[in-house]
């Protein structure tokens, strides 16, 4: 599964949460026993921890998002994603681990001034792209989300764009995620990239206001290229125009 730098902090404040330092007797030059200094001194650890369930409502935004993520996923199918141990109740839980430490840049070494051109790069593909099928626990993730979604609206749809964006904010679908669409009829519509929380498959999700509160389905991108944009991917025609 393809993370973000602030996911995998997320499991490295996990990590650090469980290391405990202790003091080991050493034997001094005259026999006498002499406590050790340890090399490191821990972050004292806030007094409130979420875990469980309660992630879900975490002040993070990040760890709301990767704790509804794996609580889909194993519902789907159990032990597919490992549970989230406990995580201090900060805004943001990267400042736990301190900035990343810049990593040292090797001496440059000469090149032959013989040396022929590189030859240059494949050009992107251009224009639209076709969906990609979603099989399996791919599928049952996207369903459920867009099963979630659908129930959050119930009967009462979005009155433009920006309340459909809010709203998906509200279900912790994080606002760099949702992509403004061009409008079906009138109704505003998005889609989710979901590829950082896929699987297998990178997910999108589709969401259409109605006169009767939204539709949603998911569906996948390719994997294999990266720079796809999601807003650019053609849908199935079976698909394509969301009912109201």
């Amino acid at each position: 599964m393809r993370t973000r730098t602030r996911f995998v902090k997320i499991a490295m404040v996990a990590a650090l949460g469980g290391m405990a330092l202790s003091a080991c007797g050493t034997e001094g030059s005259a026999g006498r026993s002499v406590a050790a200094v340890p090399a490191v001194t821990p972050t004292p650890t806030p007094e409130r921890m979420i875990s469980g369930d309660a992630l879900e409502t975490h002040p993070d935004p990040e760890v709301r998002v990767l704790a509804l993520a794996t609580r889909i996923a194993n519902e789907c199918e159990p032990g597919s994603m490992p549970e989230l141990p406990a995580l201090p109740a900060v805004d943001d839980i990267s400042e736990t681990v301190g900035p990343e430490q810049p990593k040292e840049s090797p001496e440059p070494v000469p090149l032959p001034p013989d040396l022929p051109e590189p030859p240059s790069a494949e050009p992107t593909k251009a224009g639209p792209v076709e969906e990609v099928p979603l099989t399996g626990i791919d599928k049952c993730i996207g369903d459920a989300h867009a099963e979630r979604i659908r129930q959050a609206f119930g009967d009462t749809p979005p009155a433009d764009y920006a309340e459909l964006r809010r709203e998906l904010a509200a279900l912790n679908y994080l606002p760099e995620y949702v992509h403004r669409m061009p409008d079906h009829g009138g109704e505003p519509r998005a889609r989710i990239d979901l590829g950082e929380l896929s699987l297998n498959n990178r997910m999108v999700l589709d969401v259409t206001a109605t006169t009767r509160g939204v539709t949603a389905d998911a569906f996948g991108a390719s994997v294999e290229e990266e720079d796809v944009d999601i807003t650019k991917v053609k849908r199935k025609p079976a698909l394509d125009a969301p009912t109201a």
